[in-house]
């Protein structure tokens, strides 16, 4: 019984020990004689309705991402946001077309297409990415502004 506890315990450290490495260490990418220093990973966040109002009320510089369809974004969207229709045959070109230095808070109805656009964010490169998890209704519930009307 006291070898199976010794055992159990030493197991128990032995990962913990394995997950204590922080997972924002830099990376080393190099191709032959090409290579670049990545000092953060990019960082993709999901966030409540109720945090993406305060994060858009504290840094105005966020650029807000509507994934939704054409349909859905002139029903009702969130005032200043930019759109690009998840279904686009060109949806990963355009996304490749934004800033990857500039923080963006991305959205969709009820968070499927927002999180699945805020991953392939991350494989391109971009920096700060807030998923807001809760849809479209969720932050307008919560104060945010909305507007109706056509695309921009």
């Amino acid at each position: 019984m006291i070898k199976r506890l010794s055992f159990l315990l030493a197991m128990v450290f032995g990962l913990a020990s394995c997950n204590s490495e922080s997972a924002s260490s830099n990376i080393h990418i190099s191709n032959g004689d090409a290579s670049a220093e990545v000092g953060q990973a990019a960082n993709v966040r999901s966030i409540g309705s109720l945090e993406a109002k305060a994060l858009l009320e504290e840094q105005g510089d966020i650029i807000i991402l509507d994934v939704r369809t054409p349909k859905e974004y002139i029903a009702g969207h969130l005032i200043g946001a930019q759109h690009i229709d998840f279904y686009a045959p060109d949806f990963s070109k355009q996304l490749q077309a934004l800033d990857p230095d500039k923080a963006y808070v991305v959205y969709c109805a009820v968070g499927g297409r927002s999180s699945k656009a805020a991953e392939m964010m991350k494989k391109i490169g971009f920096k700060q990415v807030y998923e807001a998890s809760e849809g479209f209704p969720a932050l307008e519930k919560s104060g945010i502004p909305v507007e109706e009307g056509s695309q921009k």
